[in-house]
């Protein structure tokens, strides 16, 4: 029984000075300034720089889309204008996706 409480008190211990790192390491995050996404996101390789780039631009498009649908369903915009756009970020959506398609293949990640 007390080796069984020497060993909960060398955790608890233990656990403690963890959490005074941790206390620690928020207060640093804390105290520093916005986080610039740039470089928060490096990539290795430029593959994988035009794969990241390729995606955050193609899901753009299809939030650019939805919209457009939103704006057409509340008749903000008309159908003339709605197709012609889509159809324009659309096919501009079909080269990125073939676009990742192709560096994914290349990065032998697909």
């Amino acid at each position: 029984l007390q080796r069984e409480r020497a060993d909960l008190d060398k955790n608890v211990a233990v656990l403690q000075e963890k959490e005074k790192e941790l206390e620690a390491a928020v207060e640093h995050l804390g105290e520093q300034e916005g986080v610039d996404i740039d470089e928060a996101v490096v990539t290795t390789a430029p593959l994988y720089s035009q794969l990241l780039n390729a995606f955050a631009e193609e899901a753009t498009l299809e939030d650019a889309i939805y919209y457009m649908g939103e704006a057409l369903r509340k008749e903000v915009i008309d159908l003339d204008t709605f197709l012609k756009q889509v159809r324009t970020l659309a096919r501009k959506q079909f080269t990125l996706r073939a676009l990742m398609h192709k560096c994914r293949q290349k990065a032998q990640l697909a």
